[in-house]
């Protein structure tokens, strides 16, 4: 596996790849975890050229939120990435990717971003469309992987390669889950254990909503009452409990293609996760 931690010698090594190649892209902030690891499997599997990216963007992140703390243990994520035969693993500084230039690609708000996590986290997807337009006007993959635990990230920026013209065809890939149902995230080595029992209800809940959704109860009952459920469970807040359809708009009983999304606290921790209705 090569490491490259310059543009320069990325763009060296990316113009050694033969020209009927697939290229592939796995973006991550690091400190990767099975999660990670099952879309450059995907990839690797498809025989593609991957390319995995690791930058904690903090663009993306607000100014009350986790970025001094954020997991680091790149040369743990490089043995993985290693065992994995990932060709091409790029590590650049917050100074070589804010220094590069995208003049070319206007970022425009999408509508979407107004919803779910950016209404609660308004600095999130304008930090990812700008991190998303630096990698891929470097990289420009055929393909991208993103995983369905951050499912409105994917659709975003399925949406912002599209406006923006880039090629890139954008995969996504089920959430990888622990065995109690928690969708796995870098962010669950924040929790104690105690925490973490809480944390593990998760999952439950949000099949029981949806049980009550696909008998046809009433949703916006079954949303208070689970939201209520969650709070007494130990989860000491909620931002979102809602149902949407999989392009993310307004969801009623009688949508097809539904999604239950959810975002808790527990303490200081904020976990997000979505299932199929």
């Amino acid at each position: 596996m090569k490491i490259c931690k310059n543009i320069r010698s990325l763009k060296i090594e990316l113009n050694k790849i033969q020209k009927n190649k697939c290229l592939s892209l796995i973006p991550t902030m690091g400190y990767l975890h099975l999660g990670h690891l099952s879309l450059i499997k995907k990839a690797k599997k498809r025989k593609e050229f991957t390319v995995v990216s690791i930058f904690i963007n903090p663009k993306q992140f607000g100014p009350k939120e986790d970025l001094d703390k954020y997991p680091v243990d790149i040369k743990n994520d490089i043995e993985k990435l290693k065992k994995l035969k990932v060709e091409l693993l790029f590590i650049p500084s917050r100074k070589e990717m804010f220094d590069y230039k995208t003049s070319a690609y206007k970022y425009k708000p999408l509508k979407i971003q107004n919803i779910l996590c950016g209404r609660y986290r308004p600095n999130y997807f304008p930090g990812v469309a700008d991190i998303i337009i630096r990698l891929f006007s470097i990289i420009n993959p055929d393909k991208s992987y993103f995983g369905e635990k951050d499912y409105q990230q994917y659709i975003f920026i399925k949406k912002l390669l599209k406006k923006l013209g880039f090629k890139s065809k954008v995969i996504s890939s089920k959430t990888i889950r622990e065995n109690s149902g928690l969708a796995m995230s870098s962010r669950n080595q924040y929790l104690s254990i105690e925490e973490m029992k809480i944390a593990n209800k998760l999952y439950k809940f949000l099949k029981l909503t949806k049980k009550d959704i696909n008998d046809k109860k009433n949703i916006s009952k079954s949303l208070i009452k689970y939201k209520n459920e969650l709070l007494n469970a130990g989860f000491t807040k909620i931002d979102y409990l809602e149902v949407r359809t999989d392009d993310l708009r307004k969801a009623n009983i009688n949508s097809t293609n539904k999604r239950l999304f959810a975002a808790v606290f527990i303490n200081k921790t904020r976990l997000i996760d979505n299932i199929k209705v």
